[in-house]
């Protein structure tokens, strides 16, 4: 019966997060990848909060190539704006990293595309310099993403949740052939 009561138990920690009548809200962790046009990289993380904003522990980061010497985007040298489908990250009025997401920032998801630049060389994601917080595209020197997406990374709730759901399928499992050998 025991035995019973822990695999009943185990399976209800391992199910929880899946059978919930409604979506709790938590924070959303991205991880970032992208490539720009000119072949150079786009890495790093950032967090929508469960309120839907932007958190200030981000960190993204650019490659050098050409005119852009690289960067990388934290809480402590830029300020922040932020959509539901979009996020900007801005160190002073020089600079702008803009990053449009095909789905909502809102909801997890294991491959959110960054929309990237169409043919001509245009597109709704970018990094530029030298234009006044880049409102003008035209005035400064601007790269387009081409490609890219984010990932949702589980919160630490959730792995510890089916942590503990596997531990329970385990240990009713190893009691088990114990019982059986003991009772012959």
């Amino acid at each position: 019966m025991r035995t019973f009561l822990l695999s009943v138990f185990a399976l209800f920690t391992a199910s929880f997060g899946v059978i919930q009548p409604s979506p709790a809200k938590a924070d959303v962790v991205w991880s970032v990848n992208g490539t720009f046009q000119d072949g150079t990289s786009l890495t790093g993380t950032f967090t929508i909060n469960v309120y839907g904003y932007l958190a200030k522990n981000y960190s993204l980061t650019t490659q050098a190539n050409g005119d852009f010497s690289g960067f990388t985007y934290t809480s402590s040298n830029s300020y922040f704006s932020n959509g539901t489908f979009y996020v900007d990250f801005q160190p002073g009025y020089k600079q702008d990293l803009h990053l449009a997401f095909l789905d909502s920032l809102l909801t997890p998801n294991p491959d959110n595309p960054i929309l990237g630049a169409t043919s001509p060389a245009t597109g709704p994601s970018y990094e530029c310099i030298n234009s006044y917080s880049c409102y003008d595209l035209g005035g400064g020197t601007v790269r387009y993403l081409g490609s890219g997406f984010a990932s949702a990374v589980p919160e630490p709730s959730t792995w510890v949740m089916m942590l503990l759901g596997f531990a329970g399928f385990g240990f009713a499992a190893y009691r088990r052939p114990q019982r059986l050998a003991s009772a012959s």
